[in-house]
């Protein structure tokens, strides 16, 4: 141990080890867990987790500093504020000020297509305030995979900034002048306390908004977990977690007896299914899942635990040790924060551009596997990524933090510069940004148009217009197929039936739309005021009805109506299995049959097949879905069979019956790519289900 020189000239041993060995396995270890927020972020369906993994770096983050700062105490006995603040500035700003320059002029270069950026939301991640932003904005999480914005994951890097403000001044008021082991004990049961507030203040903000939004002028306006989510004064406590563990790790006396004890061989075997175990709870636990209710405080509290096992084992340098400290596991894990601030603007810009890459689909040996186009945009993602990672961690952020560049002052004017010309296209594009068409703007024009366009290809019927086709009387002349996107698919897919049987077959599909008229909901994971193109969409069915006189309607989807939806006279958001909201959807299916039986026609329902909507950055929130949930779905079934039963116009069809038992399954990849839309060409079975109920229903006219 280094010795310390007292006022008196005489000297002591250090109250607590001042060893610091270089980790290569939590290099390791944040590297592996880096792969895991890849993939999060991609929308990786079968990944519900994610969230942990942010929680382990704060705990990592908080040993890490704790350690660096009892260190320096131990050794010189004070804490210099200033070259604290110096090697914080140095490791993360001239990366993250660099990034927010290159992604405001990006996105004022090129606007639209889901590329928005507010001049406010780039503004927060400037100044390390974007948490407190998006609780005042009241921005869920689920935002962060639907119609985010491009520095919304700095989130969590402001929060971290806003800790190492604080932090430090803490260390210094609580270890300044009290060189002891007994003032190690006392610090480290500050920590603890504080740590453990921290937690339980996430039960608390699960379900109401933060504290600071009862003082005057500033107000939350976050629901749910994502007041919690963001809350610095919640996630401090995972960050002071790994604080009290730096400090106990560093003072207690038996700490190299456990080291010892972790390098026996059967705990070295038994690391590998810890890893494992590990591994899987940072996969599927996430407060966006089945997990989400005791994802504040249990679930946070426990990985922290989780995390100091990882540190633990990491100073043995044995077992799974030995794996997290190879070589590129280790260089993942140092160019980490690169990643972090480089990929997700990365991904939205790739994903924006919506390319078919239609790229072979090669078969996995030994498995059932193929590659998917969801595969290859990945690898297209991550080889740009890493390939811009590189170019800043080499030629800019490594070289300041070893001070080789930008040395003293330079290093404040080259932040100052980047600053203002940031500042600069923030400012002056920021009405070209919001300007720009982005999907929602583009789909309610499209439907626009879609509808205008449908009404004016109309055929003119002319007087007493036929009501059989001519080829069949127990067939239909005309017929419209009408729902959402799926009654647009399965029409497609009738084409070949309708040239041979001579039935004339319109579409008139709300894309994304319920059969409920539009309202406030949270479709796929988006909280929207209305869905775009559905107020339009309604308003064109009854002109249509009119003109071509359909004799039969076939309703099919609608599942905007099993999103959570503010419905007049009701408060709050409610959904299908809550009786208001039930009460108000059979009156919207009574309205809807209105306007389709308002020229005669007979109304043929199918029932709802489950769906699985897949996740595309831009458009929807992170899976799982409410629309795909199967108990919803039923629901929402029953409630169309017991609205048939009550009128006369309508007959009941259960199409989900017909396409659970598709000799492949209900997903059967042929038949539903997407597990969503249904490809009639490989289900040559449900075309003869259709014909054959069309014919059933009509021919008892």
């Amino acid at each position: 141990m280094s010795q310390t020189l007292t006022a008196s000239g005489s000297t002591l041993e250090p109250p607590i080890d001042t060893k610091m060995p270089h980790l290569p396995g939590l290099d390791g270890l944040r590297g592996v867990a880096l792969v895991i927020v890849l993939l999060y972020h991609h929308g990786v369906t079968w990944m519900t987790g994610g969230e942990l993994t942010v929680s382990m770096f704060f705990t990592l983050s908080g040993f890490l500093i704790t350690r660096l700062v009892v260190n320096e105490w131990a050794k010189s006995g004070t804490i210099s504020l200033k070259n604290f603040y110096d090697r914080r500035i140095r490791r993360l700003f001239p990366a993250s000020f660099f990034v927010l320059m290159a992604v405001v002029i990006i996105w004022t270069l090129f606007p639209g297509s889901g590329r928005r950026l507010a001049f406010w939301e780039w503004m927060s991640g400037m100044s390390y305030f974007e948490n407190f932003y998006l609780q005042s904005a009241g921005k869920s999480y689920g935002g962060l995979f639907g119609l985010g914005n491009p520095v919304q994951h700095l989130w969590s890097l402001s929060l971290e900034e806003q800790v190492y403000l604080v932090f430090p001044v803490l260390c210094l008021l609580m270890l300044r002048g009290r060189y002891s082991r007994a003032a190690v004990w006392r610090f480290f049961k500050v920590l603890s306390g504080l740590a453990l507030l921290g937690i339980l203040l996430g039960a608390y903000n699960r379900t109401h908004v933060p504290l600071w939004s009862h003082l005057p002028v500033v107000e939350a306006k976050c629901s749910d977990s994502s007041c919690a989510y963001y809350a610095t004064e919640v996630r401090v406590g995972e960050f002071l977690m790994g604080s009290a563990f730096a400090v106990f790790w560093s003072a207690w006396s038996y700490v190299p007896r456990v080291t010892e004890f972790l390098r026996r061989p059967i705990v070295a075997i038994l690391s590998w299914p810890f890893l494992i175990i590990s591994y899987i709870v940072w996969f599927k636990i996430g407060w966006r899942n089945q997990w989400g209710d005791v994802f504040f405080p249990w679930s946070v509290f426990f990985n922290a635990f989780i995390t100091m096992a990882f540190i633990a084992l990491a100073h043995t340098g044995v077992g799974m040790g030995r794996l997290l400290a190879w070589k590129p596991a280790a260089w993942m894990g140092q160019v980490t924060y690169t990643v972090y601030l480089v990929h997700w603007p990365t991904f939205m810009f790739w994903d924006s551009m919506r390319l078919n890459l239609d790229l072979p689909k090669i078969h996995i040996p030994l498995t059932d596997w193929e590659t998917t186009d969801g595969f290859w945009h990945f690898v297209f993602k991550i080889a740009i990524t890493f390939t811009i990672v590189c170019l800043i961690y080499y030629l800019l952020e490594n070289p300041v933090r070893k001070k080789e560049i930008w040395k003293g002052s330079r290093l404040y004017v080259w932040l100052v510069a980047m600053t203002l010309v940031g500042v600069i296209f923030a400012v002056v594009g920021n009405d070209r940004r919001t300007a720009a068409t982005d999907v929602l703007s583009v789909l309610d024009e499209q439907a626009l148009a879609m509808q205008k366009e449908a009404l004016a290809s109309l055929p003119d019927l002319g007087e007493n217009p036929p009501d059989v086709s001519p080829v069949d009387s127990d067939l239909p002349a005309r017929m419209m197929m009408v729902g959402d996107s799926q009654s647009w698919v399965l029409a497609a897919g009738l084409d070949d039936w309708e040239a041979s049987n001579q039935v004339i077959n319109q579409p008139s599909p709300g894309v994304g739309c319920g059969i409920g008229e539009n309202t406030r909901l949270k479709y796929l994971g988006i909280d929207q005021d209305k869905r775009p193109g559905c107020t339009e969409w309604r308003e064109a069915l009854s002109p249509i009805v009119q003109k071509f006189q359909p004799n039969v309607v076939i309703i099919v989807g609608g599942g905007a109506d099993l999103s959570d939806r503010q419905i007049p006279g009701v408060e709050g958001w409610s959904h299908i299995g809550e009786t208001q909201y039930e009460t108000w959807l059979l009156q919207q299916f009574a309205a809807f049959t209105d306007i389709m039986t308002s020229s005669g026609a007979i109304v043929i329902w199918f029932s709802m097949p489950l769906v699985d909507p897949p996740y595309v950055s831009g458009e929807t929130g992170k899976p799982p879905f409410a629309e795909g949930d199967p108990a919803r779905t039923q629901r929402y079934n029953e409630l169309i069979e017991q609205f048939a039963d009550s009128d006369e116009r309508v007959v009941f069809a259960d199409l989900a019956a017909q396409v659970k038992a598709h000799p492949g399954g209900e997903f059967e990849p042929k038949m539903r790519p997407d597990r969503t839309h249904i490809d009639l060409k490989y289900a040559p079975e449900l075309v003869e289900w259709i014909d054959a109920t069309i014919r059933d229903v009509y021919a008892t006219r």
